[in-house]
């Protein structure tokens, strides 16, 4: 297929070997792990533009979901570079929430809801779910919106309606009256939560006898699921959905960095992808281009223990760098006061303060 480069196919020279094989494969299943720095991002967008380029696959026939709308604009402009901004923009590359959305809007008779639905943001949910509780004569003090509203998220991660709860809680039955409520007061007003755009989609999709859904399964010949550590029940069930009529499938991830359980993250469907598809071609990427060795080896000596990882040897040949340093505090305070300490001595030293950065666990130790 003709690119606005000169180019006739992508150039895999500069890839090292692990990288260079997951770009050259083309069909089937394939899972990459990315270890951390380990050139993930250049894998994906040469992935895509050897497969437009090379193998003469319509770039909008390829669907590409990311995790970031910064991470799909990132990618995007990389294969600008690559294969032109003609050919790129043809190409599907964008988050989950962001293509259901862009599906929606295509087939919204089918999936049943008005082309110009409106998105509840976090606020409009809260005060949708005010007047709910209202209506059905509940005390906020006793049933919180937030908490009503993050069980309703929760389900719907998992692919769960109102009639699908589980009532086991004293609470349970009440919540329940409380998301048939919502979805009502959702459908009344042509409008949709985050969680409702995958659920949507998905929903249509795996409908059996739907000629729309069956034309929507066969759209894409190859789709990339990036940061795939970080997907739920209902975002894996799309890839594979969308995936089904060829089997064309490549997840990229690392069960190492999964650290979104909290939003609905679950590692087990990177962990049980070879489970569901068992001819799938692995690939690790295990060399690091970002940090010191001595960096890496701390990394790896803390996640190596860890159960049910896939093991993964990551290593660098960058210098060794200067020792991590391990600093026992006797409480929080002490700590807050040698992390202050230290970025007072680094900022006399003539280190710039956007050179500096603090990670902390949870906000409340900010």
């Amino acid at each position: 297929m003709p690119t606005e480069k000169s180019e006739s196919s992508v150039v895999l020279d500069a890839l090292n070997a692990p990288q260079a094989e997951a770009v050259a494969h083309v069909d089937g299943p394939m899972i990459v792990f990315a270890g951390a720095g380990s050139g993930k991002t250049r894998v994906i967008t040469y992935r895509i533009a050897n497969l437009v380029a090379s193998h003469g696959v319509p770039p909008y026939r390829i669907l590409a979901v990311t995790f970031t709308n910064k991470a799909a604009g990132e990618m995007r402009e990389r294969l600008d570079k690559i294969l032109g901004p003609s050919v790129t923009r043809e190409l599907w590359i964008g988050t989950f929430h962001a293509v259901c959305v862009r599906l929606i809007r295509r087939y919204h008779e089918s999936i049943g809801i008005g082309q110009n639905f409106v998105i509840y943001d976090d606020s409009d949910q809260k005060a949708l779910m005010k007047r709910v509780l209202d209506d059905l004569n509940l005390d906020e003090r006793r049933i919180a919106p937030q908490k009503v509203l993050a069980r309703i998220s929760r389900e719907k991660q998992e692919a769960r309606g109102p009639e699908d709860m589980s009532l086991d809680r004293w609470d349970d039955e009440i919540i329940q009256r409380c998301f048939k409520a919502y979805q009502q007061r959702l459908r009344d007003s042509n409008a949709v939560d985050f969680s409702d755009l995958l659920l949507y989609v998905l929903r249509f999709l795996e409908r059996d006898n739907d000629d729309d859904a069956k034309q929507l399964r066969s759209r894409f010949s190859h789709v990339l699921v990036d940061e795939f550590q970080d997907v739920n029940l209902v975002q894996y069930r799309l890839v594979s959905a969308f995936s089904s009529s060829t089997n064309n499938i490549c997840v990229v991830g690392d069960d190492d960095q999964s650290i979104y359980r909290w939003r609905g993250a679950d590692i087990r469907m990177i962990r049980g992808f070879t489970r569901d598809y068992p001819d799938a071609v692995m690939v690790k990427l295990e060399q690091n281009y970002r940090s010191s060795k001595n960096v890496v080896g701390a990394a790896l000596g803390v996640i190596r223990c860890a159960t049910g990882r896939t093991p993964k040897e990551l290593w660098t040949g960058n210098p060794e760098g200067e020792q991590v340093q391990v600093v026992h505090c006797a409480n929080e305070r002490d700590e807050a006061a040698f992390v202050v300490e230290t970025v007072k001595q680094h900022i006399a030293a003539g280190t710039s303060p956007r050179e500096i950065a603090v990670f902390y666990r949870v906000h409340a130790q900010s």
